[in-house]
């Protein structure tokens, strides 16, 4: 049955609140390829990765709360092109603390440590490593990587650096340094990737700048709006690049 709820949502994302990021993640996901979406929450960048890799690819949806994984299953199913892993991407394999703001789903389920006060559920999720989840998925090669997780993406990227080294996926992720309390979060999720030969660029006001030339006061100011606001980067291998 078709999702229409869904698809008003992945379009909107496509050509409303991400347009950039969209554009540039589509460009480099190959047909027969496979991706995986970490955070993939209500499902609208595993809409587009879907209809990206076609019908020999595949797609590894991550979602650690129960209800959107849940969600994601009825709108996609679970087997074949879509595959949903219910629980988290980290540093280690086993579990690890989900804290959940609000009541119901929500964007900021984050794995840091947080003590905000909106937190209000605490959950034990299961968690693998980058390349734990492509053996327990069978993914021989993963081609991209779009990451969405609060203020965990170091640990994530950082355990993963074998998985990056073998496959080289393209890689679009959220890092701002409102989220955790690093001083520098961009330089050490950027030192992950450079060390492998990556070029980097923060997504700004529908384009690229190269990540040399990103300031957190101009690219992540306090009072910037959404579309002003730099926190999402895209990270590329040359060697990928066509």
């Amino acid at each position: 049955m078709l999702d229409l709820r869904l698809m008003h949502r992945a379009w909107r994302y496509r050509f409303s609140h991400d347009p950039c990021e969209m554009r540039e993640m589509l460009r480099r996901v190959p047909r027969g390829g496979t991706a995986v979406d970490i955070g993939a929450h209500k499902g609208a960048y595993s809409w587009w990765l879907r209809r990206a890799v076609g019908a020999g690819g595949v797609v590894v949806g991550v979602e650690p709360q129960a209800e959107l994984a849940d969600r994601l299953v009825k709108s996609f199913g679970d087997g074949g092109r879509y595959r949903v892993f219910r629980g988290a991407v980290s540093d280690h394999d086993g579990t690890a603390e989900l804290a959940i703001p609000g009541d119901g789903p929500s964007h900021g389920a984050t794995l840091r440590e947080t003590h905000h006060p909106s937190v209000k559920r605490r959950r034990a999720v299961r968690t693998l490593t980058l390349m734990s989840l492509a053996d327990e998925f069978g993914l021989a090669k993963i081609d991209f990587i779009k990451c969405d997780a609060e203020g965990h993406e170091r640990a994530i990227f950082g355990a993963g650096h074998d998985l990056l080294a073998r496959d080289l996926p393209g890689v679009l992720v959220e890092c701002d340094r409102a989220f955790g309390r690093e001083d520098d979060p961009v330089g050490e999720l950027w030192s992950v990737f450079e060390s492998l030969g990556y070029r980097g660029w923060c997504v700004w006001k529908d384009g690229l700048v190269p990540i040399a030339e990103f300031r957190y006061e101009v690219h992540q100011a306090p009072d910037r709006g959404k579309h002003d606001h730099g926190h999402n980067f895209l990270f590329a291998h040359p060697s990928r690049e066509g």
